[in-house]
């Protein structure tokens, strides 16, 4: 049932839609990366967003590190995890059959989510710092400081991972992997060293997501099951391996959790997200580039 509001509440809707949608932005860009670039399906992505939580969270008890700070740690710890998943999982096995590589890549979320059970039990856990509670007021709109330090980080990174694709040298060679993996390393690229930095970045950017996320949520090592299907709701909104597609995906994500949240009873507000994606397949196909996108 409809619910009447008043403007400052939808406008206050609008505002938190944006934000959450630059951190559903960043959770999805690595996901988007891996299966529009290298076509793997990486259904192991959300327990690497679940362990830049619980990085932020080992590194504020024990070093007392703000998650701005872990936010920037994660991201070499991340690549780093990237790179060696890539280079002893996925150019072996998953990349030679998509069904061997989802099985192989579903065990490693299996792995990860007991690993994590087993050093954090299942309890949920809060990053508690001194801003986790405070609030910016604007023109009668409260701005959570949690919430828009994770919409800054998320932007900052999508901004810059964009940048990289598009100017760098790096980039613009992967950029060419993607649109045609054999001619690339027929005209030279070293694809399979792209691929690892692909995987690589991808990695890192969930690793980041799992930070941010923790600004914002409560977690548990079981929760990332919600951010996989949040993540492919985005990629197959957006369409696969577009940066500006997935971001557009992700603020609309946010936007309608957000405005349904207000409108409607709660319960009915992932039936409309997902309806929204069932929409967006039968009408459009590939998500809202219209073709599969792979021009970055």
């Amino acid at each position: 049932m409809l619910t009447t509001i008043s403007v400052s509440l939808l406008v206050q809707a609008l505002v938190n839609g944006l934000l959450l949608g630059l951190v559903y932005t960043l959770i999805s860009l690595g996901l988007s990366l891996t299966l529009g670039i290298m076509g793997v399906v990486n259904v192991a992505h959300s327990t690497l967003i679940m362990l830049g939580s619980y990085l932020a969270l080992e590194l504020l008890q024990r070093l007392g590190l703000d998650p701005i700070v872990s936010a920037v740690v994660a991201v070499p710890v991340f690549f780093l995890i990237g790179v060696v998943l890539e280079r002893l999982l996925i150019s072996r096995v998953a990349r030679t059959s998509q069904t061997t590589g989802l099985l192989v890549l579903f065990g490693v979320l299996v792995v990860i989510e007991g690993a994590a059970i087993l050093r954090w039990t299942t309890d949920t856990q809060v990053l508690s710092v001194g801003y986790t509670n405070a609030s910016l007021t604007l023109d009668g709109i409260a701005l959570a400081v949690p919430r828009l330090i994770a919409a800054a980080i998320a932007l900052a990174l999508v901004l810059l991972l964009d940048a990289f694709l598009r100017y760098t040298l790096y980039g613009k060679a992967i950029r060419a992997m993607a649109q045609n993996r054999d001619a690339a390393r027929i005209s030279g690229i070293d694809t399979d060293r792209l691929s690892l930095l692909v995987f690589g970045l991808a990695t890192a950017t969930a690793g980041v997501g799992g930070v941010v996320l923790a600004m914002i949520f409560p977690f548990d090592p079981q929760d990332h099951y919600r951010w996989l299907a949040w993540a492919f709701l985005v990629v197959v909104i957006g369409g696969l391996g577009s940066i500006r597609n997935t971001l557009l995906a992700g603020l609309l994500i946010g936007l309608i959790e957000t405005l349904s949240s207000v409108l409607f009873p709660f319960q009915y507000v992932y039936f409309i997200v997902y309806l929204l994606l069932v929409i967006t397949l039968l009408v459009r196909g590939r998500g809202l580039a219209g073709v599969q996108s792979r021009t970055l």
